[in-house]
């Protein structure tokens, strides 16, 4: 047998062997300090029991008294007694036992307990308190007794934690079908119960028998839906209604009575638990929802913000435990030959995004395009620059330069796709959609071989030199001209360069300038755009995907008269409100309350969408800001 330093454990022993919760006070301290010289190379802990050890024993009650474990009598000085509530704990357990083979067998109740017991060594406990916390989680090898105070002004019962709840639930609804089984309550309630449920009678009478002729569970009603789980309820409410109204109660009448009330508790949880389940699987939904909307990658922050269509954050409808649990199962649910529904990638800056694999081939198509034209014009205007001094650059002839060029640019203008087009995931992807290329599609790969970049981006060489030298001026078009301009021009480049060899490092810093109160309203409205603006995205882009969120009319015209509605409503606000403004008063805050005045104007709260509207307002009123 292991050896223990814990009183409590101890005492319950020490009374079990000899059956009796009465412990004689002098007797069980010197059983302590024998225990303690024997065991003490085992339990070091026990060395403050040797010697004298009531001190110790003493310290040792008291812990347990206000643990409800132990209650010490003193009647005199001599005499004292030491009340083991854990043997009333381990004796009415038994008396639990006894019942699921004998339903007849009244619950456990204060005056089973000795007279000498005084009353409050036993905590007193709602129903309604403790039942709901034991629901979610009990410590079956906790020693503790409880007097449970039962609802409607049934007798109280004892309850040793040490028992399941869901044994003394069971038994409840073991005593309800063991009452209902004899004729003259069958019929009695079966009819109570049809008469509140009229054109129901046949749906009412097969939910009777099957509840008294079988030993369900009541989550097991629950589960079949709604009808079977009201039907439960209305029967233990007219067996209590009709029991409410006896004055003098039989043990049968009070074992139905409290046996109905904790029915009704756990009726009552497991109904708080299905909304509770509900309200998160449809959290569930709507984050899965958004997570396919534009801009299609979102980063862990951002899925902390999401909202329901209601504008209520959806972190709060389901747990953060719940999210992460979320997250791992889509993440991690694919196989050998198929990736996961949610897929993750990582910029370098060290950001995690997150993307449904259904979005990446969509989402990498309208970065593309968006890369094209923006590298290709950066390139042009570098380009004709290079052109201008009569230089040439190794890339304008060479494809695998300009192809080295040109993923330099994608991982700078456009570091999403970038992360995307290096991520370990596309190729399988491709392998994947093989079959389903639809015609809007683009091909990524060759031979299990990412495309150069200028064929991903469509961009040749020889299309943006020829750009760059129509921005030229015309006498460079011309060969003779070309060549004696470019003769003296780099006549005179080397001789400024060697009269003025440190002319670059000796030029003078042009004075700070104090920025005017536009400038300084511009800036703060530029560094706001940059915390609202996801990475890789654009103010632009994100105008329009917030805007296709709330402006949902699909006739051309028309939406496009509603977004100016909305856009000259935000430029008249601004316009009144600007003379408040200031850089110091440019915050996030500053603009949330801006954004929430116009939402919640009367014309503005027909719109609906009201977050992508709040969204939209935000940025279009700083790419306002940002351009005085």
């Amino acid at each position: 047998m292991p050896t223990s330093a814990n009183i409590g454990a101890l005492l319950q022993s020490y009374a079990l062997r000899q059956q009796s919760a009465f412990v004689n006070y002098f007797e069980f301290c010197d059983y302590v300090k024998k225990y303690a010289e024997r065991h003490v190379e085992d339990q070091a802990e026990l060395v403050k029991f040797l010697g004298n050890a009531e001190p110790a024993v003493r310290a040792e009650l008291e812990t347990l008294r206000s643990n409800y474990q132990a209650y010490l009598i003193e009647q005199a000085v001599n005499k004292k007694t030491i009340i083991a509530t854990a043997y009333f704990s381990v004796q009415f357990a038994q008396v639990y036992k006894n019942i699921t083979t004998n339903p007849t067998i009244p619950f456990p109740k204060l005056s089973d307990l000795p007279k000498q017991v005084p009353t409050n060594s036993i905590p007193k406990e709602s129903a309604e308190l403790l039942f709901p916390k034991l629901y979610e989680a009990q410590e079956t090898k906790s020693p503790n007794i409880y007097c449970v105070l039962l609802p409607h002004e049934a007798p109280a019962i004892l309850f040793p934690l040490c028992v399941p709840i869901g044994v003394v639930t069971e038994i409840a609804l073991t005593k309800i079908r063991t009452v209902l089984k004899k004729e003259e309550y069958y019929d009695y309630f079966l009819k109570k119960v049809r008469s509140t449920n009229h054109g129901k009678e046949i749906s009412v009478q097969n939910f009777y028998r099957d509840f008294v002729a079988n030993q369900r569970t009541a989550a097991s009603y629950v589960e079949n839906g709604p009808e079977q789980f009201y039907y439960l309820n209305q029967l233990c409410y007219h067996i209590r209604q009709d029991l409410m109204q006896v004055k003098d109660m039989t043990p049968e009448s009070e074992n139905l009575i409290q046996s109905v009330g904790i029915v009704e508790i756990q009726l009552h949880c497991l109904k708080n638990k299905l909304q509770d389940q509900q309200i998160k699987e449809d959290a569930l939904k709507e984050l899965d929802m958004a997570l396919k909307k534009m801009p299609y990658f979102f980063s862990s922050d951002t899925i902390y913000k999401f909202t329901d269509s209601h504008g209520a954050l959806l972190l709060g409808q389901y747990t953060e435990d719940d999210l992460k649990a979320y997250i791992n199962r889509m993440t991690s649910g694919g196989t050998d030959q198929e990736l996961p529904p949610l897929l993750v990638f990582k910029t370098e800056t060290g950001t995690r995004y997150f993307i449904h694999k259904t979005n990446v081939i969509p989402l990498v198509i309208r970065l593309c395009y968006e890369a094209h034209d923006t590298i290709e014009k950066e390139l042009t205007e570098e380009w004709s620059r290079v052109l201008m001094n009569f230089e040439r650059l190794p890339e304008m002839r060479d494809h695998k330069k300009f192809n080295d060029v040109l993923k330099e640019k994608v991982r700078k203008r456009s570091p999403i796709l970038h992360a995307i087009l290096n991520s370990t995931f596309l190729s399988v992807l491709n392998y994947e959609t093989m079959p389903n290329v639809s015609v809007e599609s683009i091909q990524l790969f060759v031979d299990g071989k990412l495309l150069p970049y200028s064929t991903i981006l469509m961009l040749k060489e020889s299309t943006v030199l020829a750009n760059a030298k129509i921005v030229l001026p015309f006498w460079y078009s011309i060969p003779v001209v070309s060549t004696i301009i470019a003769l003296f021009y780099n006549r005179n480049k080397n001789k400024a360069a060697a009269q003025n060899p440190q002319q670059d490092k000796s030029e003078k810093r042009e004075p700070s300038v104090k920025l005017s109160r536009e400038d300084e309203i511009a800036a703060a409205a530029r560094r706001l755009e940059e915390q609202l603006v996801p990475e890789g995205s654009t103010i632009d882009r994100e105008l329009d995907s917030f805007e296709k969120q709330w402006n949902k009319l699909i006739t051309k015209t028309v939406h496009a008269q509603l977004t100016e509605d909305v856009n000259a409503v935000v430029r008249d606000y601004l316009r009144k409100v600007s003379r408040t403004l200031s850089g110091v008063s440019i915050t996030q805050e500053r603009l949330e309350s801006l954004a929430d005045t116009l939402v919640k104007a009367p014309n503005m709260q027909k719109i609906g969408e009201p977050q992508a509207l709040k969204m939209y307002i935000k940025l279009y009123m700083l790419r306002l800001l940002s351009n005085l």
